[in-house]
């Protein structure tokens, strides 16, 4: 994928205006992401997954301007999530297409889910990133994300099973 896409462009810019609800910081973002690739393009391997993470890492990094985190951590999934605030991992409902009371449900179900659940969903439904891309987004292992992904499909089937 070349990064002069501009599909993947809009999709970097909207993943950063998800995640920071602000549309100029989402734009400060992708312009870093952009030049970054600039300038290491030799190195990268899967453009559009290291966008992601990049772009990730960049509002992670924004929150921390802010004061918003605990202590600086670099790998820990669990220490990483407590620096964004919870609705960066929701669903926007805004970009769902009908607003059905059943999809109203799933969403109340999704919002629900731990953050990590939340995010991989996220990525893979929403951003439609393969396993290995959100693998390389979130720093772990394809297992890990198809793991994750299999439970939070699960955790809701269940949930959406009780509501019927």
């Amino acid at each position: 994928m070349n990064m002069q896409d501009d599909t993947l462009y809009e999709a970097i810019r909207c993943y950063a205006a998800r995640l920071l609800s602000d549309p100029d910081a989402a734009q400060d973002v992708v312009q870093e992401v952009f030049l970054r690739f600039e300038q290491n393009q030799e190195k990268i391997g899967q453009p559009r997954a290291w966008a992601y993470q990049t772009a990730r890492n960049l509002v992670i990094d924004h929150f921390r301007r802010l004061g918003k985190t605990n202590e600086r951590t670099e790998n820990s999934y669990q220490n990483i999530c407590q620096n964004v605030p919870a609705e960066a991992t929701r669903f926007n409902p805004a970009l769902l297409a009908e607003k059905k009371e059943e999809i109203k449900m799933i969403q109340k179900k999704v919002n629900d889910l731990p953050a990590r659940h939340r995010e991989v969903l996220r990525l893979k439904f929403q951003e439609g990133l393969k396993y290995a891309e959100i693998a390389e987004v979130l720093n772990e292992p394809v297992t890990t994300v198809a793991w994750l992904l299999h439970e939070a499909i699960t955790l809701l089937r269940k949930e959406l099973k009780v509501e019927s």
